[in-house]
Order: structure tokens, then C-alpha cells, then sequence
């Protein structure tokens, strides 16, 4: 069987680069200006401060933290814009195949990053630092990671190990950097879904969530709380109606409905959420 010559193998290292750098950038521009004219000033402010860190390149990692509707994913949706319009290269990944989904360019975290099933403590991710991937990651100005505390903490530290690693390798010199230097911005709200440990305690589901991983005291925390549905419509009603289906979210996520419990409650849903004896459930919505 022939080897593969020199040229072979260096326009397969160059593909996945290739990839990320064939976006538009003129439409980009165009869509970024389009999306940064309806921010928020939280959502402003936000923006601002990870394209800071992305300009200096010094590294940095920042949790942006928000309920649902806060407009998260329209922050990342336009940080990708702006990069992307530069000839700069994001990688966007979620926790879960449904939320990649939602992201421009997106992939699940595990399958890019190629993050082990099964995570002890010292797991690290399967990339070659010869690989095309890793070539990818060298180049990459900044990394979205959308729905993270879903995400046992060692997965975090898996790819902060193997940045490390790889950039190490790249560099030749050793580098003590969260993540090897790459600013990576981590997004997500821990009232909803946390890791699941099989079998764990509730103690033991919280020990394995990114807020108790040594990563989470190098990150920089950056809250969202303005809800934007309220801010799209014109209809005093439905702004009324989403006000109030937002906080009762909100108070669930926060342990205020249901009474005092040790990790379950019994939640009474309102009336005008409830589907009764229909065979026609979106009749009756």
C-alpha cells in the first residue's frame, strides 16, 4: 500500500480550515449590523467585552448567565456575525444535539471536541496535536459553548487539559492559561437541567457541575436578565401574558413554587397551561 505524500496529508490538515473560513463575509456584515442594532444594553455591554478579550488575544473565559428568552443564543448568533465577517474562525457547540441546532455552524461539544462518553478526572479529549482538528484550534479566535451546565465539570476539564496540550505543542512552550489561552465563552442557566449521575446524591450532582470545577474561579460572570419577548411586542395582553409565564419559570427554577422540599415538590401548573380531554391538543391551544 503507497504512503501519502507530504501534499496529501497538508491539504487534509487544511480542510476543516477551509471550512470555517468559507462563510460570506460581506452577508455577514450585513447580518451583524442588522442583529447589534436590536441589543440590549446588558446584551451591548456583553458583547463588548468578549469581543475585548478576542481583539487582545490574551485568553479569557466568561459564563454568561440567563433564564430562557434573555436572548443568549442572539448573542451568540451575532459574535459569530462579527468574527466570521473579520476571516476569523468560531467554533459554536451545545451541550445537546436539539440547542447546536440553534447555532450558526453549530456541532454538539462532544463530537467536536471529541470529548470522551464515560469522564473520570483526568479524561482528556482523543485529539491529535498533528490532527486537522487540531490545526482547527490553533486558529481559532473564539468558542461558544451554549446549554453548558448540562456538561459533567471533567468534560470541561478534558478540553482544558487538551488545549493546553495541543498549544503547548504548537508553541513549544508551556502555558498556564485557562484553556490554553483561547478565549471560550460558556453559556447556559444551572435552574434547569444539571449533569446526570446515575444513581447520585444530590450532593454528588452538584459536585459534578461546572460551578464546582477549578475552571469556574477563572470565570468571569456575566449576567443576562432582561427578557426580549417582552420587548417584541406591541400588545399590552401578550406582554402581560409572557411577563407572568416568565416569572412562574423563574420561580421554579429558584424553588419558590411548591413549598419548602429536599429535591422534589409537587408543582401545580396554571389552568391555561393545561390540555384537558381534547383530540385536537393545538384546537384547545
Amino acid at each position: 500500500m503507497p504512503f501519502s505524500n507530504k501534499d496529501s496529508i497538508s491539504s487534509a490538515n487544511t480542510l476543516l480550515l477551509s471550512e470555517e473560513l468559507a462563510y460570506d463575509k460581506v452577508m455577514l456584515a450585513q447580518e451583524f449590523e442588522q442583529l447589534f442594532s436590536s441589543f440590549t444594553d446588558e446584551q451591548h455591554s456583553v458583547f463588548e467585552e468578549i469581543i475585548e478579550a478576542v481583539d487582545k488575544n490574551n485568553g479569557g473565559v466568561f459564563f454568561v448567565y440567563g433564564y430562557g428568552d434573555t436572548g443568549k443564543t442572539y448573542l451568540w448568533k451575532t459574535l459569530c456575525a462579527s468574527i466570521r465577517s473579520q476571516g476569523k474562525i468560531v467554533l459554536s457547540v451545545a451541550s445537546s444535539g436539539i440547542a447546536s441546532l440553534l447555532l450558526s455552524g453549530g456541532r454538539t461539544a462532544h463530537s467536536r471536541f471529541h470529548i470522551p462518553i464515560n469522564l473520570v478526572d483526568d479524561s482528556f479529549c482523543y485529539i491529535n496535536p498533528d490532527s486537522d482538528l487540531a490545526c482547527l484550534l490553533r486558529e481559532t479566535s473564539l468558542i461558544i459553548w451554549d446549554e453548558a451546565p448540562m456538561v459533567h465539570k471533567h468534560g470541561f476539564e478534558a478540553l482544558d487539559i487538551s488545549l493546553k496540550d495541543i498549544l503547548t505543542s504548537a508553541l513549544g512552550a508551556s502555558s498556564d492559561l485557562p484553556f490554553g489561552g483561547k478565549v471560550i465563552v460558556i453559556g447556559g442557566d444551572f435552574r434547569q437541567i444539571l449533569p446526570v449521575v446515575p444513581g447520585g446524591s444530590r450532593q454528588q450532582i452538584v459536585n459534578s457541575c461546572l460551578s464546582s470545577s477549578y475552571i469556574w474561579r477563572n470565570c468571569k460572570v456575566l449576567k443576562l436578565t432582561k427578557n426580549m419577548r417582552l420587548t417584541t411586542s406591541n400588545h399590552s395582553t401578550e406582554i402581560q401574558q409572557a411577563q407572568i409565564f416568565a416569572q412562574w419559570l423563574l420561580d421554579i427554577g429558584e424553588g419558590n413554587v411548591g413549598g419548602t422540599n429536599d429535591g422534589e415538590a409537587q408543582i401545580e401548573i396554571p389552568e391555561d397551561l393545561l390540555i384537558r380531554h381534547s383530540c385536537d391538543p393545538n384546537y384547545e391551544l
